[in-house]
């Protein structure tokens, strides 16, 4: 069972037809975390620091893991830059991105503003092939010969945002890999995605408190759409509990504590109901902090 486990994890790292949307943003609390995706999102909270890992398939050696970094400086005169970093490694795959964004304000009045951003960065891809136990030395056209890569990432986004609603559309990478390697182990998952994330917020003011529901899809070509639907409960900006349903069949749960000094910490985990394929049923957590200068 060990060895099947190994396998299926191999295959999903080197299979070039799986796709991982350039660097996955498979974010559970995607809502809190837009940056991931749209450049535009860069200053529209001010300062702000923050930390995500994402887990998945727990219980399995060499599963994917996500980490995700990202600083967002105070507007000053409606620009704003900010930097991220999302690592993800699935067993002997690693892959990372780094990147700047530029995000401009414009003030459309009533408290509406519109954020214009864009995204310029790298894309760094490695294979560590002497990590796999192999029985002969016979040549297999699943490892690829090339075990470094580096692309160019240029990507740009728009967020719309009132006093309850805000709307977000971007695509972080709309370069074609193609252009800068011939190796297929590389490029065949990397096919430019387009993200649309929008919510609500409803007050309840018999609590002074609202209730927050999202919706999000995320089209990969050749692929298709994920689409998630969730909301949370906001109890007086102290914390928040909620949920969400993705279309890939899996359900999670996520709750937020906040603090008056800025300090946000967030835990969410995702679960998939009974199925005869062992993979899918396993389960993933996420845990972010963030501090607001």
């Amino acid at each position: 069972m060990k060895t099947i486990g190994i396998t299926v994890v191999i295959l999903f790292a080197l299979t070039p037809n799986r796709s991982l949307a350039q660097v996955n943003e498979n974010l559970l609390m995607e809502r809190f975390n837009m940056n991931a995706f749209n450049p535009a999102y860069a200053g529209s909270e001010g300062r702000v620091l923050s930390f995500t890992t994402r887990s998945t398939w727990q219980g399995v050696s060499g599963a994917p893991k996500m980490n995700y970094f990202y600083f967002s400086g105070n507007p000053k005169k409606n620009l704003a830059f900010g930097i991220s970093i999302i690592n993800n490694k699935i067993f002997i795959d690693e892959r990372t991105l780094y990147a700047v964004d530029a995000s401009y304000q414009l003030t459309l009045g009533g408290g509406k503003t519109l954020h214009l951003g864009i995204k310029a960065g790298a894309h760094t891809k490695f294979t560590d092939v002497e990590a796999i136990e192999r029985l002969t030395n016979t040549p297999n056209p699943a490892i690829p010969d090339i075990t470094k890569e580096t692309f160019p990432v240029v990507g740009f986004g728009v967020l719309y945002k009132t006093q309850k609603f805000y709307a977000s559309f971007s695509i972080p990478n709309f370069l074609n890999p193609i252009k800068y390697t011939d190796n297929e182990s590389f490029i065949g998952d990397e096919k430019p995605s387009t993200y649309i994330l929008a919510g609500y917020k409803i007050d309840v003011g018999a609590l002074n408190s609202s209730i927050n529901p999202f919706v999000s899809s995320r089209n990969i070509p050749g692929i298709g759409n994920t689409i998630h639907f969730g909301g949370t409960y906001d109890f007086k900006e102290i914390f928040e509990v909620g949920g969400g349903y993705k279309s890939t069949r899996y359900m999670n749960v996520m709750a937020i504590v906040k603090t008056k000094f800025g300090l946000s910490l967030a835990y969410a985990y995702d679960f998939r109901g009974a199925s005869n394929d062992v993979e899918v049923q396993r389960s993933g957590s996420e845990i972010f902090l963030k501090f607001k200068f």
